[in-house]
This record gives C-alpha cells, structure tokens and sequence, in this order.
C-alpha cells in the first residue's frame, strides 16, 4: 500500500491529466502530431510503448483509428405515393415501387407485414424477400416463423413463404419470447405446440393456455372456477390453485423451482422441479434462498436443500443463518469459479462454521463456539468459554479467545480490561482514539445500534485515559464536529470551549473557525472579532495552523484591521513553524506586491515549494521562469495554465513562443490563433502583437485588421511604435 494519502494521490492524479490535456491540446493547436511525444506526458503515460501512435492504435484499449465508431449506416425508407406504399434505400433508389395499400414497420427480424387487395404478405428490409399478399390475416416473424390464417385456418410460414406447419387449427397465438411455444385450437380444445408442429400439451384444455409469471409457468382457466392449472417452464403439470398460491425460484442453469403453499388444494408447503418432481413437502418454510441452496424450516428444525433437491445439511439444527464473509483473491484460490456461503449452524447451544461451495458443505470448525459474529471481509469474531478471539473464514485462528468483547467497525475493537485494541486483518494495536471517539458518537446517533451505553461509556473511558482534561474536550469536539447535525455542533462548540478555557491552542483554532463561519452553514455562531481573537491567542500558544489563519485575518481585514507587516509576520512564522501552505500566500505576497516590496526570487521560491504541497500556481511559475529567461521551465507551466486560463496571459506568452520560434519552429498561424484568443480575453498586449503581424509581417499584411487592433491597442493605453 502506497505511503501517500488517497488525498494527495487525487491531487497528482488531477495535475498528470491537466498536464497531459495540455500537451494534447498544444498539438491539436499547432496541427503537429509530432509533438505528440511520450516524453511530455506523464511518467505513467505509454509505459511500454515505443511512441505515441504504438499506444493511441493498442487496439486493447477500446481506443484509435482502428476502434473508432462509424456512424451507423442508414436503413431503407418506407414511402408513400399516390396512396400507396413502396420501399426505397438511404439513396433514394426505389426497392419497391408503390404497390402495398399499407406498409407495416419492420420488426426485429427485418420482416415487415403488407396490405393489398384484401390479403397480406410481408418484405424484408432489403427487398429481397418478398411473400405475395395471398393470408387473410399475418404476424410478425418470431424466431424465423410467422402465424398466418388462410380460410379462417391458423398455420406457420418461415421467411421464403414455406408453409411449415399446415392450416388446420381454429387459433394460434405464441407464449413464449423466442418464439418456440404456441397455445393453439383445435376441434374446439386448446393445447400447446412447439413451432415444429409437436403437441407438448394435448388438445384437452377448455381455455387457451396463457404464460404467467413473465413465461416461467404456464397457465389455462378453468370455468366457473377460480382455480386454474398451472404448469411449469417444462409444461408439467403442478397444481390446480389459484396463480397467487405458486411462487417460483430462479436457480442455476436458468432453471426454475416451483414452491406451492398450503391452501384449499393442499395442506402442507410442497417444493418442486422444471419437471413437476417433488423435492420436499410438509415443511413450514423457506427462510433463506441462496440461490445454489435453500435454508428451510421443518418440524422447528432448520436444514440445508440444494437445488436439485438433495440435502446438504439434515433437518437437525436450532438456527442455520448466513455470514456477511467475502474471502479475498487469495483465499479463493482453491475454490476459484464456485460459489461460495458461509454459515453459522447452532446444534445444542453451541455454533459451527460450515463453508458451502455448490453442492458441498465443509465444516470448518466443531460445534465449539457459544456466538459467531461476521466482522469485515474474511474474518470472524468468535465467543468461546467468555472470551472472545477472532478466527479466518478458513478456519485460522488470527485474535486469541482472551477479549471480553470485539466490536466490528473499520477494523474490528477488541475490548480487554480498560484498554481497547484494533485488528486491521494482519496485526493487533492500540485503537486509535480519535477514531474510536468518530466511532462512539456515530453508534449514538443510530440509537446504539451497534453496543449500548454501557460499552459506550467503557471505550470513552479508554480515550480519556493519561489524557489531560482540556484534550479530553478537545477530542470530544472533533468527533461531534464530524457528524454535521445542529446538536452535535452545539455540543462540539461547547466543548471547545472548556478545551479552550484550559488553555488548549488546538481548539481555540477550531472554535475560532466556527464563529469565523467563512462559509456561511452556521450563521448562529458568527463573531468575526471573537474568531480573530481566538486565532491570535492560538497563534500565540504555539499552533501553526492559528499563525497561518492570523495572516489570513490581517489580510482580510476579518476581525482586524487589514495590516499587511502583520500578515507577512504571520505567514513567515507559519512557514518557519512547518506551515507549508503559507508558502502560497508569501508567494503570492512577494510576486503581487505594489509597494516596491515585490521580490521575484522569494515569489519563485514559495511558488515551488507550494506546488509541491499540490498548490495550482502554473501561470505564476509560467511568468517567473520567463521573467527569469528560463523559457524551457516556463513552457510546460504556461501550456497547463493555459487550459483554464481566462486572463490571456499565458495564451499571450505561448503566442509569443509561436511566433519567435521559442517553443518549436516558427509558427505565425499558431501565433495568430493565440494572439486572438487573448485578445477576446481583453488582455491588451495581444492587440499590439496582432497589429504587428497584420501590419509587417508579408505573408498576413490586412490594413483592416492592423488598423483595428491598433484602435484597440490606444483604447487600453497602449502606445503604437511606429
């Protein structure tokens, strides 16, 4: 695990893609692939890869000329001319003259039905297939078949207008999605057939059979009742009842079980197969379904089906429940691929831990544990004889049964005597306070829902120990801060403040933020003068923090006068203090200063040693290192500044670069493009630089446009040479 802060890495994360974006963008600018080079991008960029091009066409990425969409093409048009409809494609060549009295829209399978004399047919979208109107009524294509009627008999066509199953039933509508199943009439009874014409439910039904449950049962009325006969994915017959009584399971393999509950017809829960086989009956209930097994309830006894119906566990147990367990990759090496559960089985007062992998249950331990508690990931906390321990869902002890009690959190508390410790999943170490305290008000705000007051008050009793009084208040008020509710905060403020009334310079720091209230969220405490007494006295007890935030108030004028020798006072004793965000504001101190007290070498200085605290300071840098003459250094920081830049300056230098040739061979268009850019920004040199080139340059001579950038050039005080 990397050392650095997920904070931090964000942060180099966001200025690598700002930096790559510039680079590209300055491509795209100069219309010059070549500058597309691996070495101005990020360290991380094209690892591996000899040049740009090699990683933008890596076909594996999903990126380059090689992957990139097309437009999809246009398909054929349906028209209509003359009250008559034709085909034509995406050319305006005509496929089909006008010749069909209605057109119907194509269908999934590029099948659309047509309408002429009284008959239909139907065309595919490419005009090549074309059935002559000859039905007395058509449906669409499913599966590569289509229900036709001829004569007031229902049969089957494939695309090439064979007749595959004859006009010789009274109806027919299809049951199934794909087109495999339909319910069809004949000699006045309904039955069911597949779309080659074999009978899969006899000709005996009153009703026609009707797919229920979105096609995993089928069902048929029965008259003059409300009961009905259902049937399974399969066509087996399972029950007559009402629908509302079967409750189908999906299971592996797209299969179905079929459970019927006690009702009218039956007096006991009855489970079944696809194939109508009964699996189990006479239980009370299913309590659990893990989709490869079922925890199920019989005779107050709980045991474990798998879903072909074979017992894993027997109906012997008091409780069999599941654990919240997910192994890591290394774990389920040797269970790669199957699916695992794990569960807490309870067999006279006693647990065990049982791994079910498919159709396979291991025990992992004996029925030796008096509680089994899941914590976070692979790991178990474990009640044996009054202590506590913590096992590995493998079975590995990790924690020794010596603790009076383990918490899961984060990482799980173990709780001995009056200390409290953390395991992080490999060691076991002195919980964190602050964190145990964020951990403590959390679990009250939920109403104890994870321990009561009582073991509440016993780990505030681990967090106040050797502590002073005034960090006891302290640390109490960050953890109340950190809930963000209006009770909280007013606890929080509290209890700030007897931290500060013993003389704590952390919190005066903090409390002074509250009442500054720069953000406006808490308009109640506000106290600019308060705020900024509290920083000073913070300050002054030694907090570098406090001494950062009193130049901030002498800047600001924010409960003080605006003093600027007292801000820079302040930002230097931040910086000597260890304070590295005060290296921004003496940056900016010494670069923008109007007094005669600018010093460009301090500007550079802080300005590098706030970039490398993750501080935006690419136009400052940019300006320094040409100021400086470093143009090379100036370059990269002027290209990143450039992308969010809505001042002109760093267009306007990169301009300059262009045209004089610093940044690559002279470009004069680039130049220009540049120039314009920060002229609509307003920044005033570019008026000056674009009357130039309009005026002297040979290959871009426009009077017009010299005189108006010279106009404009006056107009902000700037003086033509001529």
């Amino acid at each position: 695990m990397s050392s650095t802060s997920h904070k931090q890495q964000a942060e180099e994360w966001l200025e690598n893609i700002k930096n790559n974006n510039a680079v590209i963008d300055n491509a795209i600018d100069a219309d010059n692939i070549f500058l597309l080079k691996l070495s101005l991008f990020s360290k991380d960029v094209g690892e591996g890869f000899e040049d740009f091009r090699s990683l933008f066409n890596y076909s594996n990425y999903g990126y380059g000329w090689d992957i990139i969409e097309q437009p999809e093409p246009v398909g054929p048009e349906i028209f209509e001319k003359n009250s008559l409809w034709g085909l034509r494609d995406a050319t305006g060549k005509i496929l089909i003259p006008p010749t069909y009295e209605e057109f119907y829209d194509f269908n999934d399978e590029n099948m659309a039905v047509v309408f002429l004399d009284k008959k239909y047919g139907y065309v595919s979208k490419d005009a090549s297939r074309i059935i002559t109107p000859q039905f007395d009524d058509a449906f669409d294509f499913i599966g590569g078949c289509a229900s036709v009627m001829r004569s007031e008999k229902y049969g089957q066509i494939n695309k090439k207008g064979d007749v595959i199953i004859d006009f010789i039933y009274q109806d027919m509508d299809s049951i199934s999605y794909e087109g495999e199943f339909f319910t069809a009439k004949l000699n006045d009874k309904w039955g069911v057939i597949d779309h080659h014409n074999n009978t899969v439910l006899p000709f005996e039904y009153e009703e026609p059979i009707e797919s229920g449950n979105y096609g995993e049962t089928y069902i048929t009325a029965i008259k003059g009742r409300k009961t009905k006969l259902i049937f399974t994915k399969q066509f087996r017959f399972l029950a007559e009842c009402e629908n509302r009584f079967v409750k189908s399971i999906l299971v592996p393999n797209e299969q179905y079980l079929y459970e019927i509950v006690k009702n009218k017809k039956s007096d006991q829960n009855q489970l079944f197969d696809d194939d109508g086989k009964l699996l189990l009956s006479g239980y009370e209930k299913i309590a659990k379904n893990l989709f490869y097994v079922f925890i199920i309830r019989k005779e107050k006894k709980y045991g474990l089906l798998n879903y072909k119906g074979n017992a894993i566990l027997d109906f012997e147990y008091e409780t069999i429940e599941q654990l919240d367990v997910v192994l890591n990759t290394k774990d389920r090496d040797f269970c790669a691929h199957l699916h695992d559960i794990f569960l807490k089985v309870k067999r006279a007062q006693k647990y065990s831990l049982h791994l079910v992998v498919n159709n396979f249950n291991k025990p992992i331990s004996d029925f030796i544990y008096d509680d089994m508690v899941s914590l976070n990931n692979s790991f178990l906390a474990v009640q044996k004889d009054g202590f506590w321990g913590i096992i590995h869902a493998l079975g590995e002890l990790k924690v020794p049964m010596e603790y009076h009690m383990i918490l899961r959190g984060n990482d799980a508390y173990c709780l001995k005597d009056d200390m409290v410790y953390t395991f992080n999943g490999n060691n076991i170490e002195e919980a964190n306070k602050a964190d145990l305290q964020t951990y403590i008000y959390s679990n009250q705000e939920l109403g104890y829902y994870h321990f009561d007051s009582g073991v509440a008050r016993r780990l505030q009793a681990y967090i106040d120990k050797g502590l002073p009084q005034n960090e006891i208040f302290y640390q109490k008020a960050l953890a109340l801060f950190e809930l963000d509710n209006e009770t909280s905060l007013a606890e929080a403020v509290n209890n700030y403040q007897q931290a500060v009334d013993l003389g704590h310079a952390g919190a005066m720091n903090e409390l002074a933020i509250i009442y500054e209230d720069a953000r406006g969220e808490n308009p109640q405490y506000k106290n600019e003068e308060q705020s900024f007494q509290l920083f000073l006295k913070s300050a002054q007890s030694g907090s570098k923090t406090a001494m950062l935030n009193v130049g901030f108030c002498y800047a600001e004028g924010m409960g003080t006068p605006v003093d600027q020798k007292q801000m820079l006072y302040w930002y230097t004793e931040a910086y000597k203090a260890g304070n590295r965000a005060a290296a921004l504001e003496l940056g900016h101190y010494y670069f923008h200063s109007k007094d005669g007290n600018e010093n460009y070498e301090l500007a550079l200085k802080y300005y590098l040693k706030a970039e490398k605290t993750g501080k935006s300071v690419d136009m400052e840098l940019g300006w320094l290192y040409d100021y400086f003459d470093y143009t090379d250094q100036a370059l990269p920081y002027l290209l990143k500044a450039a992308i969010d830049d809505d001042q002109g300056y760093a267009i306007w230098q990169l301009g300059v670069y262009a045209e004089s040739g610093t940044e690559m061979e002279i470009n004069i268009p680039l130049a220009i493009k540049r120039f314009e850019e920060a002229a609509h920004m307003n920044y005033s040199e570019a008026f000056l630089n674009l009357h130039k080139i309009y005026k002297n340059h040979k290959d871009f001579e426009d009077k017009v446009l010299a005189d108006k950038y010279a106009i404009k050039a006056i107009a902000a005080g700037l003086k033509i040479e001529e």
